[in-house]
C-alpha cells in the first residue's frame, strides 16, 4: 500500500498497479478511519479517488492526526445527540459539493507557471490559491466542523453557520477544542490565523520588498506587519492544502458512514458539476489501464476520449471502457448545464497514432433507466450504438 501511496503525485497517475491493487490499498489505508467497515466496502470505488487525497497527508503525521481528531469530534457528538447531528449533517450536505466544485474551479483556472517565472508572479499565484482554497473550499468544510464543535462544547447547535464570516468561525471556535488541534486554524510556522491569511490574499495587502522577501499586513485597529521569505509563504500554502484535505476527508467519512440514516431522512438532492463526474471516471479508468485524452461535445453527444495503455486489442479496449457509459450518463443528467443539452453519452477510443478506432454511444435516459433498475442489462446493451471508424490492424 505504501508503494502505491508514495507513487501518487499531483497530476500523475501510477501505471504499475491494477484495480485490485487500488482496492486493497484503499481498504488498508482507510480502515483505521472507519467505524462502519461495511460502508467503506460499499463505497470502495469512490474511495479509490479519495486515496489520492489521503496520499497528500499520509506521510505527515500531524495532518493524519488532525483527520483522526475531526472524526473523534464528530463521533463524540453523534453519541450524545444523534438526531441533532443528523439534522445538521443534512442541513450542510450541500457544503460538500460547494467545496469540491470550488476546488475543481481553482485548479481548472490555474495553469502552472513556467520554470523560471518571475518571483512576483510566483508570489501572486501562491496568494491567489490561498484566497481561493481558504474561502471557497476550506470554509464550507470548517462550517460543518464548527457546528459540531459548538455542540461538543455544550452549546446549542448554531442556527446557520453559513451566515458567519470567516473571522467569526475562527474566533468563536471553542477554545478548549482549538487547543487540541492548533494547526486547524493557524499556520504552524508563523501562527497567523487562517482568516487573516485569506484577508491578506483577498485584499492584496502584501508586497515584494526585496528579491525574495514579502511584507504582509493584516488585522483591524492595530495593523500587524510581518516579513517572510517565499519559502515560508510556500509552507503556508502547503499547510492550507493539507488542513483542507484532512477536514474534508473527515467530513466525507462521517457522511459516508451514516449515509443509510441520512437517506432515510431524505437527504437533499444537489446538482453536481459534470467536471466532478469526469474526474472520478478518469480516475476509475486509469486504474484499469486507460488514459483520459479529452472531453468534447458534438452536437447533442457528450464524448469522453480515452487511450489504452496496456496494448489490448482495440475492440476489447473500447468494450472495457464503455462500462463507464452509465456513470457518464448520470453525470450529464446531474449537471444543470448539460442535462437538457446532451442526449447521448459516448466513450471514444483513440489509438497510439492519434487516430480514433471507434465510439460507444448510449442515450442518457436509457442509462438512467438502467441504473434505476427500470430496464435490465440486455435491454441496456441493445441500446448502445457502436461506431467503428477504422480497422485497428
Amino acid at each position: 500500500m505504501r508503494k502505491l501511496v508514495r507513487s501518487i503525485k499531483e497530476h500523475q497517475l501510477p501505471k504499475a498497479f491494477t484495480r485490485a491493487d487500488w482496492s486493497v490499498a484503499t481498504r488498508s489505508a482507510f480502515t483505521p478511519y472507519f467505524r462502519r467497515q461495511r460502508q467503506l466496502g460499499k463505497n470502495i470505488d469512490s474511495f479509490h479517488v479519495e486515496l489520492r487525497n489521503l496520499a497528500r497527508i499520509a506521510l505527515f503525521p500531524e495532518y493524519t492526526d488532525l483527520l483522526s481528531w475531526c472524526l473523534r469530534l464528530h463521533r463524540r457528538v453523534l453519541r450524545f445527540d444523534r438526531q441533532g447531528a443528523y439534522e445538521n449533517l443534512l442541513k450542510y450536505f450541500a457544503n460538500m459539493q460547494t467545496s469540491d466544485d470550488r476546488w475543481l474551479n481553482v485548479f481548472e483556472t490555474s495553469a502552472p507557471l513556467e520554470t523560471g517565472a518571475a518571483i512576483h508572479d510566483r508570489v501572486y499565484q501562491l496568494f491567489s490559491t490561498i484566497d481561493g482554497v481558504a474561502e471557497g473550499c476550506f470554509k464550507p468544510q470548517l462550517q460543518i466542523l464548527f457546528s459540531f464543535a459548538q455542540r461538543c462544547s455544550g452549546n446549542p447547535w448554531p442556527n446557520d453557520v453559513t451566515k458567519l464570516d470567516f473571522g467569526a468561525l475562527v474566533g468563536e471556535f471553542p477554545s478548549t477544542l482549538r487547543a487540541q488541534a492548533p494547526i486547524l486554524l493557524a499556520d504552524p510556522d508563523l501562527s497567523i490565523p487562517i482568516h487573516q491569511w485569506r484577508n491578506i490574499a483577498a485584499h492584496k495587502t502584501f508586497q515584494l520588498v526585496a528579491p525574495r522577501t514579502i511584507e504582509i499586513k493584516y488585522g483591524k485597529g492595530t495593523v500587524q506587519v510581518r516579513r517572510l521569505g517565499i519559502h515560508r509563504l510556500r509552507k503556508v500554502w502547503h499547510w492550507l492544502l493539507r488542513i483542507h484535505t484532512a477536514t474534508r476527508l473527515a467530513n466525507t467519512i462521517t457522511y459516508i458512514e451514516h449515509m443509510p440514516e441520512l437517506h432515510a431522512l431524505r437527504i437533499p438532492t444537489i446538482d453536481i458539476r459534470l467536471s466532478a463526474t469526469l474526474l472520478n471516471i478518469a480516475h476509475n479508468l486509469s486504474t484499469v489501464g486507460f488514459e483520459t485524452v479529452a472531453w468534447k461535445c458534438v452536437k447533442r453527444d457528450g464524448v469522453l476520449v480515452v487511450r489504452d495503455r496496456l496494448g489490448r486489442p482495440a475492440q476489447h479496449a473500447l468494450i472495457h471502457a464503455s462500462q463507464m457509459l452509465d456513470q457518464l450518463s448520470i453525470g450529464i443528467l446531474l449537471d444543470p448545464s448539460t442535462q437538457n443539452s446532451l442526449d447521448r453519452a459516448g466513450i471514444s477510443l483513440a489509438l497510439q497514432d492519434e487516430s480514433h478506432y471507434g465510439t460507444a454511444l448510449v442515450p442518457v435516459q436509457v442509462a438512467d433507466a438502467f441504473t434505476l433498475g427500470k430496464i435490465d442489462l440486455t435491454e441496456y446493451m441493445d441500446n448502445i450504438q457502436w461506431v467503428v471508424e477504422k480497422s485497428a490492424g
